[in-house]
C-alpha cells in the first residue's frame, strides 16, 4: 500500500492462533468423524434400528453393553412410513454422514476465511482490502448457501438412498443463518468501500 503499513493489536496474534486451531482441529475432527462413521457402517445390519417418534425418527446402533449411538430427523425430512420398508442401516449413515461432512466443510471454510482475514492484518495490511472484502463475500455466500441447501440435501440423500419415494419438503431453511449471511455480505461491500477509499487516498499521495 505504498508504503503504509497497518500496526495490529497484540491480540490478533492470539486470534490467529486460536483460528488456525479450529480451522484444524476442524479438519482432523471431520476425518475422524467420517472414518468412525465408515467404522460403525461394517457392524452388522441387525444391530441399527429405527424407532418413529411423535415428530421424528431416531436411527440407533449400540456401540456396547452402555453406549448407543443415535441420529434423529424430522418427518419434514424422513416421511413417516413404516420401518419395514427402508434399511435402518441406510438411514442411519446417510443422516449421520450428511449432516457431518455439511456442517464441517462449511465450519472449516469459514474459519478458514477468517483466518485469511487475521493473517492479511498481521502482515501489516490495512483490513480494509479487495481480497478481504472478497473473502468476507463469500463467507457470506456459504452462510446462505448452508441455511438454504443443507436440509433440501439431506431431504434428496434420504429419497435416493434410502426410501426412494420422491417427497422434497422445502421447510428446513434457516431464518437466521440466512440473515447472518446477508450481514456478512453488507460488511463486505464496506470493506470494498474502505479498500476504495484507501486506494484513491494512496493514489494521490
Amino acid at each position: 500500500m505504498n508504503g503504509i503499513e497497518f500496526k495490529a493489536k497484540p491480540g490478533f496474534n492470539r486470534m490467529h492462533t486460536a483460528l488456525l486451531i479450529g480451522y484444524w482441529g476442524g479438519i482432523g475432527l471431520l476425518v475422524a468423524l467420517i472414518c468412525f462413521n465408515l467404522w460403525i457402517g461394517m457392524k452388522p445390519q441387525e444391530l441399527f434400528s429405527a424407532v418413529k417418534g411423535i415428530a421424528h425418527w431416531s436411527f440407533s446402533v449400540p456401540l456396547s453393553d452402555t453406549v448407543t449411538k443415535s441420529v434423529m430427523v424430522p418427518f419434514t425430512y424422513f416421511q413417516p412410513i413404516n420401518p419395514d420398508m427402508f434399511d435402518a442401516k441406510n438411514a442411519y449413515l446417510v443422516v449421520s454422514l450428511t449432516n457431518t461432512v455439511l456442517a464441517f466443510c462449511a465450519y472449516i471454510y469459514s474459519i478458514g476465511q477468517i483466518r485469511y482475514i487475521i493473517g492479511s492484518i498481521l502482515s501489516g495490511n490495512s483490513p480494509f482490502s479487495l481480497a478481504n472484502a472478497a473473502r468476507l463475500r463469500r463467507l457470506g455466500i456459504v452462510v446462505i448457501l448452508y441455511s438454504l441447501l443443507a436440509k433440501l440435501i439431506l431431504n434428496i440423500l434420504i429419497c435416493l438412498f434410502v426410501t426412494r419415494i420422491f417427497s422434497i419438503n422445502l421447510g428446513g431453511i434457516s431464518l437466521i443463518g440466512i440473515i447472518i449471511g446477508i450481514l456478512v455480505l453488507f460488511v463486505s461491500e464496506i470493506f470494498k468501500y474502505g479498500a476504495l477509499l484507501q486506494e484513491e487516498h494512496d493514489s494521490t499521495l
